[in-house]
């Protein structure tokens, strides 16, 4: 059986990725679609807008067969450790492609660049661009244009891509790097073109409760109305109480936090103590060293305990891959993967136990307190058992 894997955050489902999942049916149409999709907390450091089980089901609602969590030690980390548990995952689910979106669409001059970006000059050049203040995407472009001797401006799909390509030999993995070229909207344009949104302009219309029904498939839009009705959106901001109370009481272990820098954690500090308000304490701590994404990603390594300590554990192994839900295509293959010896898969909590190490357990739990948490602001109904979709 044939597998393509898919990286991705739902975050929500809607036309763009109905579309990159109908090329991905083009490029390779008999494989099993298996989509490694963020939990409850996303890449950019935010908390998913809809809790991880209805993201699934829009996932397999709308053409995936397979959906596997990528947990929140992988899931809210730069582009370089999010790919990298992506694609390990991916990888142990022996999927014989990766299939990503792509604004340049040119796989070989992302192949180059990423050979480029393993030379010792290229890091050394972006220690030396941080060290002067710049932010990281500002060190990288500018190492890049040093090194290639041209300008070279990559989105933020390119980026990423240029990370799968990195993890998937990182993993030394046979897995092969497929590009389609992304149509439309920017990652975070707010512009709709032609019924093409990116989610961050879903989301913002979501919150300021417009109208999406042009945006998203049918089956998304039924959750999505169903979840508002129910006050189930989720937001940063809604987590400020809880984030705050971390950042005070763990004021002396701020610095063991994942991506924290010398120092910065002296200024969370002041300015959890000094606002009340999250729109003024964000205000205060974002800057042009640490970029939106940086900072929010920061916050919720704070307030889920995401340590440099463990990022480092999970950059050696991937320790488990536990299954959100399947269609009947996808049953197939799971039960042809479960001959194999040494099976990380879980789909069910009560196994792991007699399945897995102490140290693996620890971490599975440690997932499971992040989506605790998440549903301190917004409770969510878990599921046991993988949910189980007819496929179309």
């Amino acid at each position: 059986m044939r597998a393509s894997g898919l990286v991705v955050e739902y975050n929500p489902f809607h036309n763009g990725h109905r579309f990159h999942l109908e090329k991905t049916c083009e490029i390779d149409k008999e494989s099993v679609k298996i989509a490694v999709m963020s939990g409850d907390f996303v890449q950019r450091g935010e908390p998913a807008v809809v809790n991880r089980w209805k993201r699934a089901e829009m996932a397999l609602k709308n053409g995936i067969d397979i959906a596997a969590e990528l947990p929140i030690f992988y899931s809210c980390q730069s582009a370089e450790i999010f790919a990298i548990g992506a694609v390990g995952i991916l990888n142990e689910l022996k999927c014989n492609n990766i299939i990503f979106g792509s604004e340049t669409s040119n796989i070989n001059a992302l192949k180059e660049i990423a050979e480029i970006e393993e030379n010792a000059e290229f890091k050394n050049k972006i220690k030396e661009y941080l060290s002067n203040g710049e932010s990281y995407p500002t060190a990288h472009s500018r190492a890049l244009k040093e090194l290639k001797g041209n300008d070279i401006t990559f989105a933020s799909n390119d980026i990423l891509g240029l990370e799968y390509i990195k993890a998937i030999k990182y993993w030394n993995s046979s897995m092969e790097p497929l590009l389609i070229k992304r149509e439309k909207t920017g990652y975070y344009g707010e512009n709709i073109d032609e019924g093409f949104a990116s989610a961050t302009a879903i989301r913002k219309f979501l919150k300021e409760n417009k109208d999406i029904t042009d945006l998203v498939p049918e089956e998304s839009f039924k959750i999505l109305k169903e979840e508002n009705k129910n006050n189930r959106l989720v937001y940063l901001e809604n987590f400020y109480p809880l984030l705050r109370y971390e950042i005070i009481r763990n004021k002396d272990i701020l610095s063991d936090i994942q991506d924290m820098e010398k120092g910065y954690e002296n200024r969370l500090y002041e300015m959890a103590v000094k606002n009340y308000d999250f729109r003024k304490f964000y205000e205060e701590i974002v800057s042009k060293r640490f970029t939106h994404g940086r900072t929010q990603r920061v916050l919720i390594h704070i307030l889920t305990g995401i340590t440099q300590e463990l990022t480092q554990r999970v950059k050696k192994e991937v320790p488990y891959i536990k299954i959100l839900g399947f269609t009947d295509k996808g049953r197939e293959y799971l039960n042809y993967l479960k001959k194999e010896e040494n099976n990380k898969i879980i789909t069910s909590m009560k196994n792991i136990k007699d399945k897995f190490s102490d140290d693996v357990r620890e971490l599975v739990e440690f997932n499971e307190r992040a989506s605790l948490i998440y549903k301190m602001v917004n409770f969510y109904e878990d599921s046991k058992i993988p949910l189980m979709i007819k496929g179309k």
